[in-house]
């Protein structure tokens, strides 16, 4: 994808996250399996995208962001997107102040989560 793109999806995104209230972003909600095996694949696919420093990391990390809001499911897997998210503010708009409130979401997503479902995970 080349800027144009990058910065068309960017806002279709901030389009669609400014139509939710943060308290409901908050809240970490459980949907079915499928919706959840979704998201894992999109991290696989997120984390490859990075280690290769590919151009697609922005728009998956959109994609999944603006999947997650759609189907309202804030779970530990959609942290990734909203810290993707506020990173891509800061460097594509120099949006420090939104950079900030999308990296504090992500934080409360993963704060609210309980413990045992947090799972680090290397592959080399």
């Amino acid at each position: 994808p080349g800027p144009r793109e990058l910065v068309e999806s960017m806002a279709a995104t901030t389009r669609l996250a400014s139509g939710f209230r943060v308290e409901q972003i908050r809240k970490v909600q459980s949907r079915g399996r499928h919706v959840r095996n979704v998201f894992q694949l999109i991290i696989r696919t997120i984390v490859a995208t990075f280690s290769l420093s590919s151009p697609y990391l922005p728009c998956l990390s959109f994609v999944m962001m603006q999947y997650s809001l759609q189907n309202e499911f804030y779970g530990i897997e959609t942290s990734v997107a909203f810290a993707n998210f506020a990173y891509f503010n800061i460097v594509m708009k120099q949006d420090y102040i939104g950079g900030q409130h999308w990296a504090t979401v992500a934080l409360e997503i993963l704060n609210q989560a309980p413990p045992s479902s947090i799972t680090v995970r290397v592959n080399w």
